[in-house]
């Protein structure tokens, strides 16, 4: 009850937000008429979502529309804003307006969670939040959901997997359920450049196969493009390094978006490191849609059970690839968002690693699904019998909270958002104590900003330096923490 009266008294806050997008409308009505059919219909938009903010406090939907349609409207007004003549520049203001009232919302709407410091409100991070809330209002508007004809088959696969992961044992004991991979053979190396960054498209031949008892196996190895293993390398030639594993996040695996996240001039330069930067199945040049990413986290359920399963087989087929045909004396494991999943999953098998850093990992992928499935959707697969404790036992073999991390925790690490839109704060710090850790280290910033918080280089190259992977000269100063 209190939480409720705490959102009714910030109802005002969205105030400011429905004004900007009724003047939206009223300019988009007085602005050249091929100009207000595009203008007119985003200006109705908003005023919906904020609307919307403002009778449901807490509500997380709206600040993700009123983020993406800002976003829209911004991008449009280049080629639509001189349409509203000297209005153009004042579309533009009020688009800036909404999008940082949706990032300031998100904020001070955010329910507190014990042992978690609350973010603190203010414009620099409200536009932080608010690129969260646009990026996650893409990934749900456009995220493949199950149709009425799809979803009494879809349902029916859900409820066979569930009874064979029971009856195999594999929800009791995970280790089961994963085959150990061999080093991988014939790897095929190709020099290529991005932004003026040489690096190694190493590939082969994925030995992953999908556990034929399973529902979907088939289908999900029917795709080609996942058979193939493909990574991006950067490897010294002066003599025996440590290496890093980087895991890329949701809908990245390409080279210009990996190396930007996994900096060349930080990682491989100045730290002196080998970078191994794998692409996990259904993305980048692996990818089964038109986008990297697509079939992962939406559509075919059972794809991403098995894809997920790949995913750990071939990040283990690295670690064996380093160790022997690269003679790699060292190597510690880093992965952001979906990648901390990935590296937190790995850490589970793999007990030679030296260092694991997960960096605003998502722990928890049926919490993050249920929570952002559609309403009318989830309801349909639940009336089939579907729920999120059938889905978690069925994924439970794939979760890093399912075993126990195989390295020390003096050398494992991890660093999450304290305003994050994308992963709940409480799935960083669930992850942390799972891992014996008194807490995260958390900054004061969103999911996205990660690549430019000092907060985030800081721990990954604190947890290098104590698993004795890099020089003390090379570690950036400690930045102030809040």
């Amino acid at each position: 009850m209190d939480q409720v009266l705490i959102h009714r008294a910030r109802q005002w806050r969205a105030l400011p937000a429905v004004m900007a997008a009724l003047v939206w409308c009223w300019l988009a009505l007085h602005a050249a008429v091929w100009g207000g059919v595009v203008l007119l219909p985003i200006g109705l938009a908003l005023v919906a979502a904020s609307i919307m903010a403002w009778l449901h406090p807490g509500d997380a939907r709206p600040h993700q529309m009123m983020a993406s349609f800002a976003v829209v409207g911004v991008l449009l007004l280049p080629i639509l804003g001189f349409a509203a003549g000297w209005g153009g520049w004042l579309l533009l203001v009020l688009a800036v307006v909404i999008f940082v009232t949706s990032g300031w919302l998100a904020i001070v709407e955010q329910a507190p969670v014990a042992g978690i410091p609350l973010a603190e409100p203010e414009p620099r991070l409200a536009a932080k939040v608010a690129l969260d809330n646009a990026l996650l209002g893409y990934f749900v508007a456009t995220a493949q959901i199950p149709g009425p004809r799809n979803a009494q088959r879809i349902a029916q696969e859900m409820l066979e997997a569930d009874t064979v992961m029971q009856a195999q044992g594999w929800v009791m004991n995970p280790a089961q359920y994963h085959a150990a991979p061999e080093t991988p053979q014939e790897v095929t190396t190709r020099q290529r450049q991005v932004f003026g960054h040489p690096f190694t498209h190493l590939r082969w031949t994925s030995a992953f196969r999908a556990h034929d008892e399973l529902p979907g196996a088939s289908r999900y190895g029917a795709h080609l493009a996942p058979r193939h293993m493909d990574a991006w390398m950067l490897r010294h030639e002066d003599g025996p390094r440590p290496w890093l594993i980087a895991i890329h996040g949701y809908r990245m695996g390409t080279p210009a978006i990996d190396l930007s996240l996994f900096s060349p001039d930080w990682l491989h330069h100045q730290l002196g490191l080998n970078v191994l930067m794998p692409v996990l199945p259904l993305h980048g040049p692996r990818r089964i849609g038109r986008r990297s990413g697509d079939g992962y986290l939406g559509g075919e359920f059972l794809d991403l059970v098995h894809a997920q399963s790949q995913a750990l087989f071939d990040l283990r087929a690295c670690v064996r690839w380093l160790t022997e045909a690269q003679s790699a004396e060292q190597i510690a494991v880093l992965g952001y968002s979906l990648g901390g999943y990935n590296a937190s999953l790995l850490a589970t098998y793999e007990a030679d690693l030296d260092c694991v850093i997960a960096g605003i990992p998502l722990a928890d992928a049926v919490d993050v699904l249920w929570r952002h499935f559609p309403v009318l959707p989830r309801r349909s697969v639940e009336s089939l019998g579907v729920s999120d404790a059938m889905l978690r036992r069925v994924m439970h073999p794939l979760s890093p909270l399912a075993r126990a991390s195989m390295v020390r925790p003096d050398r494992c690490a991890v660093f999450g958002a304290l305003a994050d839109q994308l992963v709940p704060p409480a799935q960083v710090a669930r992850l942390a104590r799972h891992w014996g850790l008194e807490a995260p280290v958390w900054y004061h910033g969103s999911h996205l900003s990660v690549r430019r918080e000092p907060v985030a280089r800081y721990v990954v190259e604190r947890a290098l330096l104590n698993a004795g992977m890099i020089d003390r000269e090379n570690t950036a100063p400690r930045p102030l923490i809040r």
